[in-house]
């Protein structure tokens, strides 16, 4: 497995309250993308805490679980909780949260477990697409046709979750699985990114520039206004990599 990760503060934001985590076994290979929200320095306690969470609860506990979904649904659990257990430690803390969008990969399977509006994709020879849906105010006016997806770009409550990690006692996850063939690539990133790139231009870097391509995608995000926190992840299986259809 070959993996590429970053974050970037960005040009605005004083602090990256963003957090990427991977974790690489001879059995499987977890990625962890998060975005902190909260006041003072409460969201960037909030990713760190609950990516470090799942990672450690998948890493302790991999080999007890046959139902893998199962295994990242519980860590997300986890994660929730010691999130939620430490917005009490602080005031400061209060009301914290942040956005969690694991997968785990093993063999010719992909696990996806989801909170918030960072998102998943997969790119394989048929284009890219979007694994996760956001739990976002705005998507749910997509859903409900009020608005088309090309005005929720602009909409001004365009970065209002309706889920997210540590800020209730309990906390609703999607999963997903899903098949996973020798040349497929995945990628993780956080709304600093897809609220700048489109999901074809992040097909056409990571196609064009394998290498380059997560320090590329966060480079454009800059460029057109770096508003917020920036993170990537790609994760290729190795392999060689076929140009996908348009």
């Amino acid at each position: 497995m070959h993996i590429k990760c970053k974050t970037d503060r960005g040009k605005i934001r004083e602090v990256n309250e963003d957090y990427v985590l991977t974790l690489k076994s001879n059995k499987y290979c977890l990625l962890i993308a998060a975005d902190g929200m909260g006041g003072h320095n409460g969201g960037e306690v909030a990713s760190r805490v609950a990516s470090i969470a799942v990672r450690n609860y998948v890493f302790e506990n991999f080999n007890l679980y046959s139902d893998k979904e199962e295994l990242l649904r519980d860590a997300i659990i986890k994660a929730n909780q010691e999130t939620y257990k430490k917005s009490f430690d602080d005031e400061k803390l209060k009301g914290m949260g942040t956005t969690l969008t694991c997968c785990l990969m093993l063999e010719n399977w992909y696990y996806i477990g989801h909170v918030g509006d960072s998102r998943a994709y997969i790119i394989n020879n048929n284009g890219i697409h979007k694994i996760t849906q956001d739990h976002s105010f705005v998507q749910q006016l997509i859903d409900n046709g009020s608005i088309t997806e090309s005005e929720a770009v602009n909409h001004p409550n365009r970065n209002v979750i309706t889920r997210s990690i540590g800020t209730e006692e309990y906390v609703v996850i999607d999963t997903k699985i899903g098949s996973l063939g020798d040349s497929d690539i995945i990628v993780l990133c956080t709304d600093g990114l897809t609220g700048y790139v489109s999901s074809n231009e992040i097909l056409d870097i990571i196609s064009l520039r394998h290498e380059d391509a997560v320090e590329d995608l966060i480079k454009l995000a800059n460029e057109r206004g770096g508003s917020d926190n920036i993170s990537v992840i790609i994760a290729r299986k190795e392999g060689e990599y076929e140009q996908p259809v348009r």
